[in-house]
């Protein structure tokens, strides 16, 4: 699809790999500066009656603010898109079970909300424009 495209399945994409990485990118800025340890420390408590494993729970709190600033950026982007967006998915995917765990089904409503996003976006993968997947893409043919 020629970069200069703009139909309404095009724009849609563009419009929500950006609502998708700012999302991201903003959950990561604000956990990645002065809460990164409140966030740690907010997820061991919150996880502690649960059968997971201390060390995962550590390790996600770790894991979770500069996945979602990286993978913001990348979206934001539009670098590495497909796997970007699989990969946040995943990351959903991985707090959907916590939630789960925690018996907070309308947290759970929301995040399959995230899911039904992302799947419209990988679903349009194909229709990006403004990316540098896109650039590089055109610049292959």
């Amino acid at each position: 699809m020629n970069a200069i495209e703009t139909n309404g399945i095009t724009l849609a994409s563009l419009v929500l790999r950006i609502a998708i990485g700012a999302n991201l990118l903003g959950h990561g800025i604000v956990r990645m500066g002065n809460k990164y340890e409140i966030f740690r420390d907010w997820i061991k408590t919150l996880f502690s009656d649960t059968p997971l494993p201390s060390v995962l729970i550590y390790t996600m709190g770790y894991i979770i603010p500069p996945m979602e600033l990286v993978l913001g950026v990348l979206i934001i982007l539009g670098w590495n898109t497909k796997w970007s967006l699989v990969l946040a998915s995943l990351l959903m995917c991985s707090l959907i079970f916590g939630m789960c765990l925690l018996e907070k089904w309308e947290i759970v409503g929301i995040q399959m909300i995230y899911m039904v996003c992302y799947f419209l976006a990988l679903s349009s993968i194909e229709n990006q424009i403004l990316s540098i997947d896109s650039f590089l893409k055109t610049r292959n043919l």
